[in-house]
């Protein structure tokens, strides 16, 4: 006879299912990071349009970046996973770009570095925090 036996069946599930359980958490790792650099790619973007239209709009044309329902309009990010904002500071002279992850998607559980962070921040002054991600 040439079939396989009910013991040869549950050894294979049981490598299976432990090939399964090492390679899941790296893939979804990996995942969350790939999310994580896309914002903090999409960060450095509203950045530079901040910066470059500094001289035009006598202060940061922050109005301009968000539609009518907070979504950055030229990024790439998945508002699905972070939060974006940003906080205008001394009189539109100064800004901090923030994200957050969020809960629905998991990416509140991402680490930079082997440490957890509350939201990513990108401030006028060129400082980034938390320093392990950037």
């Amino acid at each position: 006879m040439g079939g396989m036996t009910l013991i040869e069946l549950m050894i294979a599930v049981v490598i299976v299912g432990v090939l399964a359980s090492i390679a899941y958490p790296t893939y979804s790792h990996y995942v969350k990071e790939g999310h994580r650099r896309q914002v903090m790619a999409d960060m450095a973007k509203i950045q530079l349009y901040l910066e470059e239209n500094y001289r035009h709009s006598e202060g940061y044309p922050i109005d301009e970046i968000f539609d009518n329902n907070s979504v950055c309009s030229f990024c790439d990010y998945d508002n699905e996973r972070f939060e974006l904002t940003i906080k205008s500071i001394n009189d539109n002279r100064q800004y901090t770009i923030i994200a957050k992850p969020l809960l629905q998607r998991g990416q509140n559980t991402d680490t930079c570095r082997g440490k957890q962070y509350d939201q990513l921040e990108l401030k006028s002054n060129g400082e980034a925090l938390p320093r392990a991600c950037w």
